[in-house]
């Protein structure tokens, strides 16, 4: 009885020094940085690409000197609504080409247009002055069709930043409309 006694605690002791194995390796993993056999990104390098990629040589020197030049984020265009947008490829994007907003917090969107009548909502994109959202595409949740024609629709924000086509209401107008090719 006691040889099993000593055979069970051997077995014991045996598992408990496996697991403190495995949990103490993982934690060495775990918290370890970056080994220093591994290549290290030389910043430099990132910068001449992007320098390279975006300018000219005689580009180079006005980058390096001229702080002012880097660009701006695009501001919300405000004013009469009128948005442009060409006939594009079928696809789950609308590009638009340039807008203008009615109003300064609201949704833009893409619906079905059939012999002069609205249906599906295709998708929707948030924009926003105070935020600063300027969409430039408009992602649908259904693609568009080659030969179909489509809207251009906008819809006002109704405060809770989510799109809710009974809370956000459309402006009665169709802003552009256009073909998928």
């Amino acid at each position: 009885m006691a040889e099993a006694d000593q055979q069970q605690d051997s077995s014991k002791t045996l598992v408990a020094f496996v697991v403190g194995l495995l949990i103490g390796g993982m934690l060495v993993w775990a918290f370890s940085g970056p080994s220093a056999d591994a290549p290290q990104p030389n910043q430099d390098d990132e910068v001449t690409e992007v320098i390279e990629e975006g300018t000219t040589n005689e580009d180079d020197e006005a980058a390096t000197t001229d702080d002012e030049s880097t660009p701006t984020a695009p501001t919300l265009e405000v004013g009469d609504g009128v948005v442009e947008v060409q006939n594009q490829a079928a696809g789950m994007s609308v590009t638009l080409d340039r807008a203008t907003y009615p109003i300064e917090e609201g949704w833009i969107g893409v619906r079905d247009y059939d012999n002069g009548q609205l249906s599906f909502i295709k998708g929707v994109v948030r924009f926003s002055a105070a935020a600063g959202l300027v969409p430039q595409d408009i992602v649908l949740q259904v693609p568009t069709q080659p030969g179909q024609e489509y809207a251009v629709v906008m819809f006002s924000e109704d405060g809770d930043n989510v799109f809710n086509p009974a809370g956000d209401v459309q402006i009665d107008q169709i802003f552009a409309t256009f073909t998928a090719q």
